[in-house]
């Protein structure tokens, strides 16, 4: 194996040894709960990567441990030595840094492999980074490229890449870009901010997003500010595409489902008895596999999906011909109102919005570049104007500048969303988390330039569990109450760019 991409599992124990779970590549938040998740988001960088690999002769593959339930550290060093890797690729969230530093220490002293950190938290300290004894290189950004050449140049290579992007993300050696998916798990990976059928395909449609938003860590810590899309036929294709190869995997493999299951429970009571902790298959899991081998639903998984006129058209043609229910992500102010009744119509059953806040104050500080009367106008519309759809929106409590009287104004906003949306036949929920300043944000940059910078490097704080809250909110607070954005109307990096006009 010349090249492994790892997805190390977010694993904590608190004060009474209970085991507290989560994801890390994928989530633009990691963060960790009470027991064992059954959450596992597709890892897009990585697999854009390994695919982008596998497409120049280079001999590379994935082991995603959140996927594979793999909660214990012990199974994930047993599994990364079976590949035995040359170079080791370790996608790096903020909270998951010591997991990471732990694993290449690891890595570099027992197997001797090239050791790669590529992911969100490197932005900011790619080249303190790269001083380390257990760091061979660094890749700021998109990774597809910055890998490639260190697999290539071994020891000349560059100690730090920095965002070498793809300008075609539609193709790689002529043929459609699709992401790596392992087929023998790819069941595993399922978003449930919505209740839609599993298995649920996850695909993304562009990268970044044209917006600047000075809290959003993705769009410019991987992305650096720049927004594509992918061309609807193609996204269309690769949906088709893993369709079918799923389909077929299944049905050719059905037969060996149940011994998996056997075995699979055997290795997890035997595991258990060792006091090792990880997933395992029940037998109404096998089960339901067995009488329902396709994928069921379709999660787009973008920053913001909902860009576009004449793409959206596009897809949702595409999209009614497949005839999948699906869900997406997006923005509440990007969609001309007919649209939402074409997608709709093309099988769209949930949708999920960013809204942050309806005090039009708060959404100027973060550059939010959106209007509040907009924003609740819409969800009035979207609530009042179907029934029988989910609609997931996200908030943000302890924005910079923010006082108790706003948040409580926001939270009977809701409260009245909520109630209007459930006369009309509408599963309505909020999602209500802290805004915080993750390393390479511009609000972060904010931080640092006031003199919070030490006191935001503790990065086991950045896990989103709850009890992490208070203190990250805090944070924040140092800005001061009468907070004004700083350096641009729009952000350091401009107004939003690359707005797609059909």
């Amino acid at each position: 194996m010349d090249v492994l991409f790892a997805n190390l599992p977010f694993i904590k124990y608190d004060e009474k040894g209970r085991i507290h779970t989560g994801p890390n590549a994928g989530s633009r938040w990691p963060w960790t709960l009470p027991g064992i998740t059954d959450y596992a988001c597709f890892p897009f960088f990585m697999a854009y990567a390994v695919q982008y690999l596998l497409k120049h002769g280079i001999d590379a593959s994935f082991y995603d441990a959140v996927a594979l339930h793999h909660w214990n550290h012990e199974t994930v060093r047993e599994a990364i030595t079976a590949y035995r890797p040359h170079v080791l690729v370790l996608e790096t969230s903020t909270p998951m840094f010591g997991t990471v530093r732990e694993f290449a220490i690891w890595a570099k002293e027992s197997l001797g492999c090239r050791i790669v950190l590529v992911g969100p938290h490197v932005q900011a300290f790619a080249e303190e980074l790269a001083k380390e004894p257990f760091v061979d290189h660094c890749v700021v950004g998109e990774y597809e490229k910055g890998t490639l050449d260190i697999v290539r140049r071994g020891a000349d290579a560059r100690r730090v890449y920095v965002f070498e992007q793809l300008d075609d993300i539609d193709r790689v050696g002529g043929e459609n870009f699709v992401p790596y998916r392992p087929l023998e798990y790819l069941a595993n990976y399922w978003d449930p901010s919505m209740n839609t059928p599993r298995p649920q395909l996850q695909v993304s449609t562009s990268r970044g997003c044209p917006f600047k938003c000075t809290y959003c860590q993705w769009p410019k810590v991987m992305n650096n500010g720049r927004y594509r899309r992918r061309a609807p036929e193609l996204v269309i294709d690769e949906i088709r595409q893993v369709l079918d190869e799923y389909r077929r995997y299944r049905t050719r493999d059905r037969a060996h489902l149940v011994m998996d299951m056997i075995r699979t429970n055997a290795r997890f009571m035997k595991d258990r008895a060792r006091g090792i902790f990880q997933g395992q298959q029940s037998a109404g899991q096998v089960l339901r596999g067995m009488a329902d081998p396709g994928i069921q639903s379709i999660f787009f998984d973008d920053d913001t999906w909902n860009l576009g006129p004449e793409r959206i058209k596009a897809l949702c043609r595409g999209l009614k011909e497949i005839g999948l229910p699906w869900t997406m992500m997006g923005r509440i102010d990007t969609t001309e109102r007919p649209l939402f009744d074409l997608m709709v119509e093309s099988g769209c059953v949930g949708m999920r919005f960013g809204v942050e806040s309806f005090n039009q104050r708060l959404l100027d500080n973060t550059k939010k570049h959106l209007s509040a009367a907009t924003s609740q106008d819409n969800i009035k519309y979207l609530l009042t104007h179907f029934s029988g759809l989910e609609f997931h929106f996200t908030t943000m409590k302890n924005m910079p500048g923010e006082t108790e009287a706003d948040w409580q104004n926001d939270e009977r906003i809701m409260k009245e969303l909520k109630e209007l949306g459930t006369r009309s036949g509408n599963l309505v929920h909020w999602q209500n988390a802290s805004c915080i300043a993750f390393p390479g944000t511009e609000l972060w940059d904010e931080m640092v330039a006031v003199g919070k910078g030490d006191r935001l490097r503790d990065f086991d704080l950045y896990d989103g569990h709850p009890r992490n809250e208070h203190s990250l909110a805090e944070a924040v607070g140092w800005l001061g109450a009468d907070y004004k954005a700083k350096w641009s109307k729009y952000s350091k990096m401009g107004e939003p760019t690359q707005f797609p006009t059909e």
